[in-house]
């Protein structure tokens, strides 16, 4: 079930999110519509944008979906323009198109490697670009969705890792570049999330197996500050803030929004919470 909670924060603002077709951007498209603000969502999955649009409509909602191959250069410049000339202005975008392969580094090939470098930094930097094309006039906000991966190693993560860490260093340096116009460029790193609840998800399982995955579950739950699991809706909450005018000192940011994953190491030394 769809649970958003409508305000009006982002109202007059048009919104471009990548990859609305699912998951992260599936939920920052719901939540971004639902504080108001004239959404565009993009991506190549037929079926995914009618799961997204279906969603919207439960929830009172509406956002419009352009078929968008964030790889492809004459792509970006089509869905960017589009967005210009149906709404007359661009003021948000949500780079969160992005793929993972979890391979050891013995087992990685260059090609994996590559992949992961497109989707994940070419597309994001394209998009980047031809935001700024369009944003330099009235100024604009852009984020970036990165991972935990960016800031620390990770096993099996090495190639997903240094493509992340190159979607957070362009946040940054986009940051810097765009002072001149008025563009704030920030990254969101997110944490474990599943959308219901303790329950593994079918990727776990597919994983890891029923018991495993429910095993992994609860490490991840033990292992965070906070002691719960995040939700997609969690992220799509810190995007919309860091797209609107509330966020408007804010920028070259690494948000962590993972229960305080980050904060600290994991082990507790016997130390049990006060609750």
């Amino acid at each position: 079930m769809t649970h958003v909670k409508k305000t009006d924060q982002l109202s007059g603002k048009v919104i471009l999110i990548t990859g609305g077709t699912s998951g992260l951007g599936r939920w920052t498209t719901l939540v971004t519509a639902a504080q108001g603000a004239t959404v565009v969502y993009s991506g190549r999955n037929a079926e995914g944008a009618a799961e997204t649009d279906r969603r919207l409509e439960a929830a009172g909602l509406k956002a419009e979906c352009l078929p968008h191959d964030v790889t492809n250069e004459e792509d970006w410049r089509r869905v960017v323009d589009t967005v210009v000339e149906r709404h007359g202005q661009l003021d948000g975008l949500v780079n969160n198109s992005g793929v993972s392969r979890l391979k050891s580094m013995d087992q990685m090939s260059l090609d994996d490697l590559e992949f992961l470098l497109s989707v994940n930094v070419d597309g994001m930097f394209l998009g980047t670009q031809h935001a700024f094309r369009v944003m330099k006039a009235r100024g604009g906000s852009i984020v970036n969705i990165s991972a935990l991966n960016a800031l620390r190693g990770s096993p099996n993560s090495t190639g997903y890792g240094m493509a992340k860490a190159g979607t957070t260093h362009l946040a940054r340096a986009a940051a810097k570049e765009g002072q001149r116009y008025g563009i704030r460029a920030n990254a969101v790193h997110p944490g474990v999330l599943f959308e219901d609840g303790d329950k593994a998800s079918p990727g776990a399982i597919a994983l890891f197996g029923e018991e495993g995955a429910q095993k992994f579950v609860q490490f991840n739950i033990d292992t965070t500050p906070l002691g719960r699991l995040g939700h997609p809706r969690d992220i799509g909450t810190a995007v919309a803030f860091l797209l609107s005018d509330a966020a408007r000192h804010v920028s070259g940011a690494a948000v962590c929004v993972d229960g305080g994953r980050m904060a600290g190491e994991y082990m507790h030394h016997g130390i049990k919470s006060q609750k």
